[in-house]
This record gives C-alpha cells, sequence and structure tokens, in this order.
C-alpha cells in the first residue's frame, strides 16, 4: 500500500507550517511505515510546498490512495489535479457535524469520505460517497503525564474556546467556581456575563500542547464540555453530534480524570463509569465535581484505567491501522494490516 497523505494547511503549531492533527497523523504514519514492509508513505505539505509540486510528487510517488485532511484550503485546481491521476482518493472531515453544509460542497469531488463522528455518516452516504467513520485520536508522545509546579495545578481545569454552550455553563456555575482553585484556557471566554468575577482565574488565550499537558496533568479534574450539534449555524440538516471529541483522549492520555457532557458513541471507546464519568446537566456536574474532589482513591483508580483504555486502543497510531483496514477491504487488498492490530 502506497499512501499520499495532503496537510490541512491549518495552523502553524509544529516547525511553522503544520498544525497539531496534522503532525500527530504523519507521526503515526511514518511510525507504521517503519514497522509494516508493505506500506509506504509520502506527504504534501500544503501551503508550505508550491502547488506546482503536487503533481511532481504524486507521479514520483505512485500512490494507490490520496488522503486530504480538512480540505477547506486545497484549491479547486489542485482537487483537480488529484482526480487527473485516476488513482482512488478520499477527505477526512473532523468538524463534523458542526459544518456540514460547508462540507457537503467541500467533499463533492471526492469518492471516500471519512468523517470523526459516527453521525454523518449516513449523510454522505446518501450522496453516493463511499464514507466511514474514523474518529480523531491521540499522540500519547505528545499527550502524557507531567510533573508540574503549583501554577499548573487546580481543582478544576477547562482548556477551549468560548461556544455558547460553555459560556452558558461557566456563566451558570459562577458562584460554585469561586468556592473551588478552578482556572479556564482558551479564547473568547471575555463574552462570559460573570467575566468579571472570574477574570482572575482565566488564561484567555489558546495555548500550545506542551503547556496544555502541563494543565492537564496538574487538575484533580478536567472538565470535557462538548460543543452543541449547530453552534455555527452550519448544520442544515440538524444531525445530532454522537462521538466523543479528541480532547477525551488527550486528557485521558494525560492521566488525568475528566467529566465530560454524555456522547451516545462515548461507551463505543470507553466503559461508562469504570474508565469515564459523564454528567447530564450542572445540577449533576456540580454533585460530582464535589464526590470526586472528596474521593481521591475512587478518582485516580478511573483516570488509570482510562489511561491505560487510551493507549491500548484510541492512539493515531491503532486508528490509522484501522484505515488501512477500511482501504484494504475498499482497494482490493493493497492495505495490509496486522491481524493483531486493533479494530475498534
Amino acid at each position: 500500500m502506497r499512501l499520499f497523505y495532503v496537510s490541512s494547511g491549518c495552523g502553524f503549531h509544529f516547525q511553522h507550517y503544520l498544525s497539531d492533527e496534522d503532525e500527530n497523523i504523519i507521526s503515526a504514519f511514518r511510525e507504521i511505515a517503519k514497522t509494516t514492509p508493505d506500506f509506504h508513505f509520502d506527504t504534501f505539505l500544503l501551503q508550505r510546498e508550491p502547488l506546482k509540486r503536487l503533481s511532481t510528487k504524486l507521479a514520483s510517488f505512485r500512490p494507490d490512495f490520496i488522503l486530504v485532511f480538512r480540505g477547506y484550503r486545497l484549491p479547486t485546481a489542485a482537487v483537480q489535479q488529484l482526480r487527473k491521476f485516476r488513482v482512488p482518493f478520499g477527505i477526512w472531515v473532523v468538524d463534523d457535524p458542526y459544518r456540514l453544509k460547508t462540507h457537503e460542497q467541500l467533499v463533492k469531488p471526492y469518492p471516500f469520505v471519512f468523517t470523526q463522528d459516527s453521525g454523518s455518516v449516513s449523510f454522505y452516504r446518501s450522496m453516493g460517497k463511499k464514507a466511514f467513520h474514523l474518529p480523531l485520536a491521540v499522540n500519547p508522545a505528545k499527550y502524557r503525564p507531567v510533573r508540574v509546579p503549583s501554577k499548573y495545578r487546580s481543582d478544576i481545569c477547562f482548556v477551549g474556546s468560548a461556544f455558547p454552550v460553555r459560556l452558558h455553563f461557566f456563566d451558570q456555575m459562577t458562584p460554585f467556581l469561586l468556592k473551588k482553585r478552578f482556572i479556564i484556557i482558551g479564547q473568547w471566554w471575555e463574552r462570559l456575563k460573570n467575566y468579571h468575577k472570574l477574570k482572575h482565574r482565566i488564561r484567555n488565550q489558546p495555548i500550545p500542547p506542551s503547556e496544555v499537558v502541563k494543565y492537564y496533568s496538574g487538575a484533580k479534574i478536567v472538565l470535557n464540555i462538548h460543543r452543541t450539534h449547530n453552534d455555527r449555524r452550519d448544520n442544515h440538516r440538524n444531525l445530532p453530534a454522537y462521538s466523543p471529541n479528541n480532547r477525551t483522549f488527550e486528557i485521558a492520555a494525560c492521566r488525568s480524570f475528566q467529566l465530560l457532557t454524555c456522547r451516545r458513541d462515548l461507551k463505543r471507546f470507553y466503559v461508562p463509569g469504570q474508565e469515564m464519568v459523564c454528567f447530564q446537566n450542572i445540577q449533576d456536574l456540580k454533585r460530582k465535581i464535589n464526590y470526586y474532589l472528596s474521593h481521591d482513591d475512587e478518582r485516580k483508580r478511573i483516570a488509570v484505567k482510562s489511561y491505560q483504555r487510551t493507549l491500548r486502543d484510541h492512539t493515531y497510531h491503532v486508528r490509522l491501522r484501522y484505515l488501512l483496514h477500511l482501504l484494504d477491504q475498499h482497494l482490493g487488498g493493497r492495505a495490509k494490516v496486522a491481524k493483531s492490530d486493533r479494530i475498534p
């Protein structure tokens, strides 16, 4: 199997040209190539390499499959170049169903579509696509337990952008939070109604993964509040969001205990109550925060089980071997994977 990967061109977290997700995916593919003799891998780094090099690299590499990640910044002319090579190609979209209307137009040239949310698979299949659920995962070399000084320690930590449902949660929880040692990190938190009360514990800016892991590792409880399914008003079919976000795996890989909003697919990834704990509403969240802050052993035991399950089943190395398994089924046996690989 010869797989050619086109990066998203989004973000500049790694060597000033790769997003965090691109780096994690490329690293995992390279590791697979080292241990799988029949697998070969090359990449085109969008916005780092000139577009005219794309055709040259494709002609030289002669791939069996071309995978485009996100695809927002890949010009239409470049997509047409992919089609001219008469090689199976697909796109991996990772913002479903929040950007479904945008994706409906974006995926039209692609025969294969991979989506991070299971609730969107049937939509793409209705378009005549070969569509599959391919969740995001974690790079355990980057997200891992670390020892941290006191400035990173907290009772309650949240890292993420201030989408409407999160603003609602924290505004409603303000009196409760003020009695705890909490930290909120991310962008747009000045939109809080109670920002003036909470701002002394808000770091109102995005931070790199190297800093995120320190806050996760230093927190007794990390909150994971999923977005609502149509918060961008771009989900024109009003499809539900079923799969847990990639933050679920990243927190778990730091061996940190998390409380997260329930998603239907969570039980496909973790054993509820044993490896992961979700909450239903604000009152349930407050009750569980108080409970787990006062039950250290139980909280740490769940965090360890979540950590172990994540390293076993939810790394990018595992996830991309599953991708190769899917391609093996649909490309006539050109993408071989070991029988021992865990397929979720």
